[in-house]
């Protein structure tokens, strides 16, 4: 999965169901949403968890 680069998960989510249905030129049923929602909060934490470091090692 692509890095999320989103302010907000909501933002994240909004994007990647975006991202989807411009690819597979349909709305997520509710298990390939699910699965989507799952896979980008845990890219957007990962992501959040790297900013906290990287400001913390730039103390």
């Amino acid at each position: 999965m692509p890095h999320t680069h989103a302010s907000t998960k909501a933002e994240a989510i909004h994007v990647a169901l975006e991202v989807f249905q411009e690819v597979h030129h349909h709305q997520p049923d509710p298990h390939e949403k699910a699965r989507l929602v799952s896979d980008t909060i845990k890219e957007w934490e990962h992501e959040q968890v790297e900013v906290m470091h990287a400001g913390a090692e730039a103390l």
